[in-house]
């Protein structure tokens, strides 16, 4: 199975709210939200290309849970984290994804147990 890649972008502080959103979708992005422990102040708010959403996810409406590959251009920095699909807003209408909430897990620590606990009398 090959590895699904979405690049993104950040959105700035000007592209959030509801008219700049739908001015992005004018313009061929689909807003997005990651969120999870890895990421940098739990929540990042990005944009992605439509067409490449497309290709990477097919054209019908992704599964929730899709895991895959984000790469976010920050504008200095470059981050990449494991993600999977939390939520899929979709205009039923036209037939167009409007938005994505992505979820990073927070990396699992396995906790052993100390061997010189002896069991509950």
């Amino acid at each position: 199975m090959t590895e699904r890649t979405l690049n993104a972008w950040v959105r700035s502080r000007q592209e959030m709210k509801t008219r700049p959103s739908r001015r992005l979708r004018r313009q061929g992005f689909i807003s997005a939200v990651v969120y999870g422990k890895a990421v940098p102040n739990g929540n990042l708010p990005i944009k992605l290309l439509a067409t490449e959403v497309k290709k990477v996810l097919g054209t019908g409406i992704p599964e929730i849970g899709t895991a895959l590959k984000l790469r976010i251009d920050t504008g200095d920095q470059v981050l990449e984290f494991d993600a999977m699909v939390r939520e899929v807003q979709w205009n039923p209408m036209h037939l167009t994804l409007s938005h994505f909430d992505f979820f990073v897990p927070a990396e699992i620590e396995e906790k052993t147990k100390p061997e010189e606990l002896s069991p509950a009398a």
